[in-house]
């Protein structure tokens, strides 16, 4: 039996995946078998490595005539270490998922327009994806983002003839915690204003 995530194992236990993939890898984690085995597997390497001198990495290629005896006691410690990451791992992955994105609702009666917006916070800024109802066809609409400080961007432009459940992307450079407000509107005014 065999995983084609087993190689992100390695990328995991040395840090080197970013946030999104290091979250995927996780949810995949729980359910993989194959994937929890070979975590099981290389759980130590990255402690075994940091013990690693430079004068250890010159010597690599030098074999000792007798291999060194197994260290029984040292073994069970390994062993012990694998076993607590594994669980360490299991209870992050329960616990410690990461909050699903904030989500601003909004229905505006005098212009009948529903809107919606998820917004994922990156290190750039905010990205936001829109569902809008009840736009009249042919419109050419956009989005403006207000920050806590009365700063304002235009977050993006898009036409109205999109599919009902059609996600629309926007962006800003605010971060989520910073924006106040989102004004949504086309050619004839504002159409809905979104906020948390």
């Amino acid at each position: 039996m065999s995983c084609q995530h087993t190689v992100d194992v390695g990328a995991y236990l040395f840090g080197s995946l970013d946030l999104s993939e290091r979250a995927a890898f996780e949810r995949h984690l729980g359910g993989c078998d194959c994937c929890q085995a070979e975590m099981l597997r290389l759980a130590p390497l990255p402690g075994l490595l940091g013990r690693l001198t430079l004068e250890d990495v010159e010597n690599l290629d030098e074999i000792p005539s007798r291999p060194p005896r197994p260290d029984r006691r040292r073994r069970v410690v390994l062993v012990c270490a694998a076993v607590l990451v594994t669980l360490a791992l299991a209870g992050g992955i329960v616990f410690l998922q990461a909050p699903p994105p904030p989500t601003w609702a909004a229905e505006n009666p005098g212009t009948g327009v529903n809107g919606e917006v998820s917004m994922v916070q990156k290190s750039w800024g905010t990205e936001m994806w829109f569902k809008l109802e009840e736009v009249k066809p042919g419109a050419r609409c956009k989005v403006i983002v207000f920050d806590r400080q009365g700063q304002r961007e235009v977050g993006g432009w898009w036409g109205s003839d999109h599919g009902p459940d059609e996600r629309i992307p926007g962006s800003t450079s605010f971060r989520v915690d910073q924006i106040d407000r989102l004004e949504v509107s086309d050619e004839s005014g504002l159409l809905v204003t979104l906020r948390p």
